[in-house]
């Protein structure tokens, strides 16, 4: 019987991905992943980044020069590239150097010595983010347009036209939702939904993913930093904009515990 081929770490079933078990064109690279602090001289993990901005370990933590050769031996195999990572303690930050790990060598540039990522590279890095925190597709393409246009409203370039660096960016990001999001269609964006709606979407989307709570919660925090974007934009006060926070997440903590078969207080 031939190994399964496995192009997401969410379809892989064990903690650890077996290298002969990676679909080889659905691989972005490897990647020394930089673990907590605390645990000694195992300070990295190496790990497989797929296209999708998932990644899965293939091996037990070691020193970084072990992990380094341990991916330069499978790469070799495929020519995948090897990132490597540095040591971190904050998941968010682990999360931020994995996506910058797996961006492609064409979206980076380097200005008077100083390693830079271009506009194309801004848009794709900002739609990995969305799909990296769990957003339905319509909240992500909403979400990243939304931030997006901030960046650049905000962004001042001597002697360069700031849109069409902006439509760079954007259509970067349209083109990496895409992919990222195959398969499936856009939800309605957070602007098309009410508290009510915009709690219950992201507790059906993630059910629907068989995502953990883990997951969810991320999910969840995403859509809030989302809404709260989205509310700021509309002149929404502090008070009411608590309010509509608190609505938000009762109505997708109840429906998500409902789905999860779990007792609802209250």
């Amino acid at each position: 019987m031939s190994n399964p081929k496995y192009a997401t770490a969410r379809a892989v079933p064990t903690v650890m991905a077996d290298p002969t078990t990676l679909d080889p064109k659905a691989v972005r690279c490897l990647w020394t992943r930089p673990v907590p602090a605390g645990m000694g001289d195992a300070t990295y993990l190496p790990s497989v980044v797929f296209v999708d901005g998932t990644e899965c370990p293939l091996a037990c933590a070691m020193d970084g020069l072990a992990a380094r050769q341990f991916c330069q031996k499978i790469a070799a195999v495929h020519d995948w590239p090897v990132k490597d990572g540095r040591a971190l303690d904050e998941s968010r930050e682990v999360a931020q150097a994995r996506i910058m790990a797996s961006l492609d060598d064409n979206d980076r540039k380097t200005v008077d010595g100083v390693g830079m990522v271009n506009m194309p590279g801004t848009g794709r890095i900002a739609a990995m983010f969305a799909h990296d925190a769990g957003l339905p597709y319509g909240f992500a393409m909403e979400a990243v347009t939304r931030r997006l246009t901030a960046l650049f409203r905000q962004m001042v370039i001597p002697g360069q036209d700031t849109d069409e660096h902006r439509q760079a960016a954007m259509d970067a990001a349209t083109d990496k939702m895409a992919e990222l999001y195959r398969g499936e269609k856009p939800q309605p964006g957070l602007s098309e939904l009410g508290t009510h709606g915009a709690g219950v979407v992201i507790a059906d989307y993630c059910h629907d993913r068989n995502r953990t709570d883990d997951d969810y919660q991320r999910a969840l925090t995403a859509t809030l930093e989302a809404l709260g974007d989205l509310w700021t934009e509309r002149g929404i006060g502090e008070v009411e904009r608590n309010r509509m926070t608190d609505e938000v997440m009762d109505t997708s903590l109840r429906r998500w515990f409902a789905l999860t078969g779990r007792v609802v207080a209250g």
